[in-house]
């Protein structure tokens, strides 16, 4: 895997292979950087740190941009390491270290849901396609119901892994270690999401594991809400969230492994999130029920196939034009948007969330997916947008006005705190889904170039 080159990477490459003698003093990048003036003046040491940075940067922009995401304390180490031999081309040898040390190896995050379920048999129903796992190996995670005992959570989560293409074993004295202070492990439905990933510092790659976790749970809430459309919901009492279900909300830390050696069990480690609480409530917090049954059903496959490809799609784009801050302004302001919209669906399917502020979760998701900026007529310009969104599938008349309907019940509750207009949000739910995918499949096809309107031209809304 190429980094690709050039004059300041030359530059800081020379510099480095320059000073390999006086960095072969040093055994780690911590012993460097607390040195004493005697040891290193802080003139090289501020000039070394510079150029060390700069070439982590260029690896780590083709190491994440390629999905393995090799955190920056261990990009550090690696590069203190190539640059003392004084061999020079620091990032190639660099990269050769990691490939030969399998950095592309799979592990996972494990992370606890609330008020997820999965459909479960009826009584005396030997239905094979109901599972008390999800897996979605080609978006990279997969759900699972409470496990209750440790036995169970060693062998679903184990199955989870194995679903996803990670080979390694997982160690059941680890998951037992760990269910002492995380509860969740037992008591909690899980979601597990497939990364190559290796950290030297404790939160050094939490914003790759939050964008991972948060495409999966749009995945499942869309999935679910285009199956409630067809007619496919699934009762309370078919739901594994409502059979022995002692889940908690001390959710304050997630499990992950990694595959720090080709032979041998996963390195798992049980890390803080460093997020605030009310926002691991809502990370967390998936009310609804998903059926394996059902999502094995022709209709449901294909909708998988689209709602699996736009996200990951959206995935990518955001990571390379927000968190890695491509130079395409037009793009960063798009897929930021994009994703902000998820978060807005998702608020809309929270547990505790009556029906307004369902409403107005929706209709926000709806606002940041399909305009531009604000301006007089939204209602109608979303309704209109939902129609091209839509453009040739059955009843596309009846979405436009569930969405309309929602947008309207918005301002009421917006303006005196009530809901008098009747509305369909499980159409609109659906409706969104749709137009989701939609705009993805024409961003993958071409890029818009209005800074300021970019949704209006990639729809063709003239």
């Amino acid at each position: 895997m190429p980094v690709p080159g050039g004059r300041r990477l030359s530059e800081s490459d020379t510099f480095l292979k320059s000073k390999h003698n006086l960095l072969a003093t040093f055994d780690c990048v911590d012993d460097l950087v607390t040195a004493p003036v005697s040891k290193i003046t802080r003139k090289d040491l501020h000039a070394i740190e510079h150029h060390m940075v700069r070439l982590r940067a260029a690896l780590a922009r083709t190491l994440w941009s390629n999905e393995f995401f090799i955190g920056r304390s261990i990009l550090d180490e690696y590069i203190l390491h190539m640059a003392k031999t004084g061999a020079g081309g620091v990032c190639q040898s660099v990269m050769a270290e990691l490939d030969a040390a399998g950095a592309d190896r799979p592990g996972f995050v494990l992370y606890p849901l609330t008020r997820f379920g999965l459909e479960m048999p009826r009584h005396g129903d030997a239905n094979p396609h109901l599972k008390a796992v999800a897996s979605f190996r080609t978006a990279g995670f997969a759900v699972c119901s409470q496990a209750q005992t440790l036995d169970t959570l060693h062998a679903t989560v184990s199955g989870m892994a194995r679903s996803l293409g990670i080979r390694q074993r997982i160690e059941r004295g680890d998951l037992r270690h760990y269910s002492y202070a995380a509860k969740w492990l037992t008591r909690n439905p899980m979601l597990m999401v497939r990364v190559a990933s290796q950290t030297g510092d404790m939160y050094e790659n939490q914003f790759v594991y939050t964008l991972r976790i948060r495409l999966a749970v749009a995945t499942i809430l869309m999935l679910h809400a285009l199956a409630a459309d067809g007619g496919s919901d699934v009762e309370d009492h078919h739901s594994s969230s409502f059979v022995n279900n002692f889940e908690t909300l001390d959710i304050g830390h997630y499990i992950i492994g990694e595959s720090v050696r080709a032979q041998g069990p996963l390195q798992t480690r049980r890390v803080p999130m460093n997020i605030s609480p009310v926002e691991l409530a809502r990370l967390s917090d998936l009310g609804v029920t998903i059926s394996t049954s059902i999502l094995a059903s022709a209709r449901m496959t294909r909708f998988r196939r689209q709602v699996e490809a736009a996200l990951q799609f959206v995935g990518r784009g955001h990571f390379t034009h927000v968190t890695l801050r491509s130079s395409s302004a037009v793009e960063r302001r798009l897929y930021s948007r994009l994703l902000t919209a998820l978060d807005w669906y998702r608020f809309s399917f929270g547990s505790l969330a009556n029906e307004a502020e369902a409403i107005v979760g929706l209709a926000v998701a709806f606002d940041t997916l399909l305009t531009d900026l604000y301006q007089k007529g939204v209602a109608e310009r979303i309704k209109r947008r939902v129609g091209l969104c839509m453009r040739g599938a059955p009843d596309v008349a009846s979405y436009r006005d569930s969405v309309h309907a929602v947008y309207v019940a918005r301002n009421q509750v917006v303006h005196t705190g009530d809901i008098t207009m009747a509305t369909d949000i499980v159409r609109a739910r659906a409706a969104f889904a749709r137009c989701f995918c939609h705009v993805a499949t024409r961003l993958a096809a071409s890029v818009p170039t209005s800074e300021s309107e970019p949704i209006r031209e990639l729809l063709g809304d003239l």
